[in-house]
């Protein structure tokens, strides 16, 4: 009789230890799967956040090339922002123009040219 309890015993614990084997098989299976799963997910997160970045640079570089193509008349007709604004202002050199008289004009004087005047008539007493 207590042989037939031990191989009973036996048996039962075989059948246990093949249960847990089957089901540690299938949880590694499960794991690799997640895991698989979970790279792959982080990867579609990559690749969405890239497409919105190459998206973003699409979109500026048309923009700039749209700019290019404008006439430049239509680049003086637009306001420049208050921020574009000191930006431009760096950047233009330091233009002087000067603009002949016309024949029945008097050429113009400078500053001191009329300070001197005011001068000598003040003391030509």
């Amino acid at each position: 009789m207590e042989f037939e309890n031990l191989e009973k015993k036996h048996a039962e614990l075989e059948s246990e230890l093949q249960s847990l084997t089957e089901k540690e098989k299938a949880l590694n299976e499960n794991v690799k799967t997640l895991e698989v799963e979970v790279a792959i997910q982080k990867l579609e997160e990559k690749i969405r956040a890239k497409r919105k970045s190459v998206e973003r640079l699409n979109s500026k570089k048309k923009k700039l090339e749209k700019e290019l193509e404008e006439p430049e008349t239509s680049k003086i007709t637009e306001e420049p922002r208050p921020e574009d604004a000191e930006k431009v202002e760096e950047q233009e050199p330091d233009v002087m123009v000067t603009v002949a008289p016309v024949e029945s004009q008097e050429p113009a004087q400078s500053q001191e040219e009329r300070e001197e005047k005011k001068e000598k008539s003040i003391f030509s007493f």
